[in-house]
């Protein structure tokens, strides 16, 4: 102390250099009895505890020491693990580590921090630790393999020896791979060992609930909190029920039968009943999505099917892609194009069944415009070939297909024809049907007929006496 005084040596530098040179003769004891072939043994316990006293190292810099000497042989453990040839060899190398902490680890840190041994520990923590726990935990108490980490009385008799839980490898190592490391264990809690027999054959060694207490004690070192082991243990159950629910809905259809079968899975696997019938419909909406994409494409789908699915609660946008959603759209015009009634609702064709399919009104008016543009000719085409044919009724549909596509698309112009005479049969065989006033003008207009010829045909209508070419020709020729 003189000596420091008189060179005006800070507290701080006298601090460090003690910690420093005091903190590598404590390291060399840790690592000699952690690595020590006789194991922790009466000696390697007395040298620690003289070494933690003698040295007067501060508990921060001598937790810090023993904690990077452990995380070190700790992670020598993972990387074997992560090395081992099969998911066999590679939970025993785990389950090494976990033992390696509980003999050696929380030995040597009870005895550098003076503590109670780790058996008094245990019991004298065993009623707030069972306490823990996080909010959503007891929606999971249903999950067999989570319950099994927490021991019961008789099991606790079996294994009274606790495992420190303040050295971890949670800064070491990345939470995807503590989780995959913890999920690896778990699956060899649950399968066991296996045994190579006579003939190729391999059975599995039956395994007690003490595998589920070390696997605790491994989610532990790997500085998993209670949440984060819940979401594995989660996670392997969905992953158990959804490979069983993929080959029992394979066709994509949920009868009482499959039900029941899924139940039963359920309760085997410890899903909540939400959270099972949740992975339920996303598998039989994946099926259902294919079939129906399939049969879009088959054009098999219309807006009545849509309509139906809505109501049932699919979300469409998720069964559907907008392509083929449009595509259904593209179809429910062209069918209204070509229904022979004569009619364009704006309400349905632009808000309703856009939004029955969700798409856009924009989106809806573009389709209308061009096929309504392309169907206006192609209707007169089909009428005048029909007329040729003296099928009266099939003309009549085609006229009113073409009034429906005018409605939509109001001509600018009226159609042009090479032979007049056509025309005016095509009104005349129009003008018999008795339409409404509206459209029968609609059509004179888009057929070109000049109002006094019309008032002669009307005329001639009421007196009986219209006469349609075509059908004169076909009469004089017989």
């Amino acid at each position: 102390m003189a000596f420091q005084v008189r060179l005006c040596i800070p507290q701080e530098t006298v601090d460090a250099a003690h910690t420093e040179i005091c903190g590598q003769l404590f390291e060399k004891v840790v690592k000699e009895a952690i690595a020590s072939v006789d194991g922790y043994n009466a000696d390697r316990r007395e040298a620690v505890r003289k070494a933690a006293q003698s040295l007067n190292l501060k508990t921060e810099a001598v937790m810090t020491i023993f904690s990077k000497a452990v995380r070190k042989l700790f992670l020598s453990y993972i990387q074997r693990a992560k090395e081992a040839g099969n998911r066999i060899e590679t939970a025993k190398e785990l389950k090494k580590l976990i033992s390696f902490n509980i003999v050696v680890v929380t030995e040597l840190l009870a005895d550098i921090k003076g503590e109670l041994s780790p058996v008094a520990e245990t019991e004298a923590s065993s009623a707030a630790s069972e306490s823990e726990g996080e909010d959503g935990e007891h929606e999971w108490e249903s999950l067999d393999t989570l319950r099994k980490t927490r021991p019961d009385k008789e099991l606790k008799e079996k294994l009274r020896k606790s495992s420190q839980k303040e050295i971890t490898l949670k800064d070491d190592i990345p939470l995807r791979d503590r989780a995959e490391l913890y999920e690896t264990y778990l699956m060899f809690c649950i399968t066991g060992e296996t045994t190579n027999v006579s003939f190729g054959t391999a059975i599995s060694t039956k395994k007690d609930d003490s595998e589920f207490l070390m696997l605790k004690q491994l989610g532990d070192i790997l500085g998993l909190t209670r949440k984060e082991a819940q979401d594995v243990h989660i996670k392997f159950a969905e992953k158990a029920f959804v490979q069983q629910a993929e080959v029992i809905l394979a066709d994509g259809k949920l009868t009482e039968a499959k039900a029941d079968q899924l139940a039963k899975i359920q309760k085997q696997v410890g899903l909540p009943t939400e959270h099972a019938q949740k992975i339920i419909k996303g598998i039989t909406t994946t099926k259902l999505s294919s079939a129906i994409e399939a049969s879009v494409a088959r054009g098999q789908i219309g807006i009545q099917q849509v309509r139906g699915l809505k109501e049932a609660n699919f979300q469409l946008d998720s069964l559907i892609a907008e392509p083929q959603r449009e595509s259904i759209y593209r179809k429910t015009v062209e069918e209204l194009f070509s229904s022979g009634t004569g009619d364009f609702d704006e309400e349905e064709m632009y808000v309703k069944i856009p939004a029955d399919l969700i798409i856009s009104s924009e989106k809806a008016k573009s389709i209308v415009q061009d096929i309504a543009k392309v169907r206006l000719e192609n209707s007169l085409v089909q009428a005048i070939a029909l007329l040729r044919q003296k099928k009266r009724d099939d003309v009549l549909s085609s006229l009113n297909d073409m009034l429906a596509c005018d409605a939509a698309v109001p001509a600018s112009r009226p159609l042009s024809w090479p032979t007049p005479g056509e025309l005016d049969d095509l009104f005349a065989i129009y003008l018999k049907s008795i339409p409404k006033p509206e459209k029968l003008s609609r059509l004179q207009y888009l057929l070109g007929i000049s109002n006094e010829k019309a008032n002669e045909m009307q005329y001639a209508a009421s007196e009986g006496s219209l006469p349609v070419a075509a059908e004169e020709k076909e009469e004089l020729a017989f």
